[in-house]
């Protein structure tokens, strides 16, 4: 069978971009010997919101769900990749124009995806508005994934507080450069870790034949 997925999470480094005010990525590697075999251990110090990274309903709602407790459906199946390249701010005319909630699964490609690897993330990066969180969450998706560090503008939470309230997993800081309109699968695994309110996650897609 051939090897079709695509991986678009970041990959972790100490070199990535963070959210400002977020202690650096940073990682060491030990060496020993055993049975006059050499090994490595890397120590890794990162966030739970680091790179590519799950949002967990307890995140921002007290009480929610933890990241071990998500349910894999909403992680695992059929979504849509639209292309709002160009739009700063995303509303629900926006989402509607692209047929937002036709799948349960929506990624949202923007200019994020330019700087997402590599940094510096610009003053005002691509984001959902309130009102487009709301119209995500009237259609019921199981999850909304977003190119940027954030699906909300810099100074604000509404977006967050809207989809992870209603039960909307979020995934956020994939990379969506090369990946057209469509439908895909996908697969997103976050680290299990217990009681977290989020964690990095591996995410590929399979592209769905028409």
């Amino acid at each position: 069978m051939p090897n079709d997925y695509i991986d678009i999470s970041v990959p972790l480094s100490s070199e990535m971009v963070t959210w400002p005010g977020h202690e650096p990525s940073s990682f060491s590697r030990s060496q020993g010997m055993l049975d006059n075999a050499r090994y490595y251990v890397t120590r890794l110090n990162i966030g739970s919101h680091t790179g590519t990274h799950v949002d967990a309903p307890v995140h921002f709602t007290a009480g929610g769900v933890t990241v071990d407790r998500i349910d894999l459906g909403a992680l695992i199946g059929e979504a849509q990749v639209c292309d709002m390249r160009g739009i700063v701010e995303i509303g629900p005319d926006e989402l509607a124009a692209a047929g937002v909630g036709d799948v349960p699964r929506v990624l949202i490609a923007t200019d994020n995806s330019a700087w997402i690897r590599t940094g510096p993330m610009p003053n005002l990066p691509a984001h959902l508005t309130p009102a487009a969180a709301g119209y995500l969450v009237d259609r019921n998706l199981a999850l909304v994934g977003f190119d940027g560090l954030s699906i909300d503008h810099p100074d604000k939470a509404a977006a967050h507080l809207r989809l992870l309230s209603a039960g909307t997993i979020i995934l956020e800081a994939i990379d969506l450069t090369d990946i057209p309109p469509g439908r895909y699968d996908l697969i997103c695994l976050p680290l299990r870790i217990a009681s977290g309110d989020g964690a990095p996650a591996r995410a590929l897609l399979r592209p769905i034949s028409p």
